[in-house]
C-alpha cells in the first residue's frame, strides 16, 4: 500500500521509516520511468570501501570516496540493466 507524502519548500521528500527500514539502506538512485519517479535502493558505498580507505584520511575524503563508489554502483547496475533488456 502506498503513502502520500509532500515535498517541502526545498523540494525534499521524506521517506517514511517503515519503507526505509525495509530496504536496508540510506542510499537511493532516483530515475524517471514513463513519467514516474522511481526510487531504487543501492548498497551503502562505505560497505565496499571498508579496508580500502586509509583510517587517517579526513572525513571529507571518505565522504567523497563514498559518493564516487555510489555513482560507480549505479553505473554498473544501469549497464547490467541495459544488457539484460537488450538480450546481451
Amino acid at each position: 500500500m502506498g503513502v502520500i507524502v509532500k515535498l517541502d519548500e526545498r523540494g525534499r521528500l521524506v521517506i517514511p521509516s517503515e519503507f526505509r527500514s525495509r530496504v536496508g539502506t540510506d542510499y537511493m538512485e532516483i530515475r524517471e520511468e514513463e513519467g514516474k519517479l522511481v526510487l531504487i535502493p543501492v548498497q551503502d558505498p562505505l560497505h565496499d570501501l571498508i579496508g580500502r580507505v586509509s583510517r587517517v584520511k579526513p572525513l571529507r575524503d571518505l565522504s567523497e570516496a563514498a559518493e564516487e563508489e555510489a555513482e560507480r554502483i549505479v553505473r554498473e547496475e544501469r549497464e547490467e540493466s541495459k544488457n539484460a533488456h537488450s538480450g546481451s
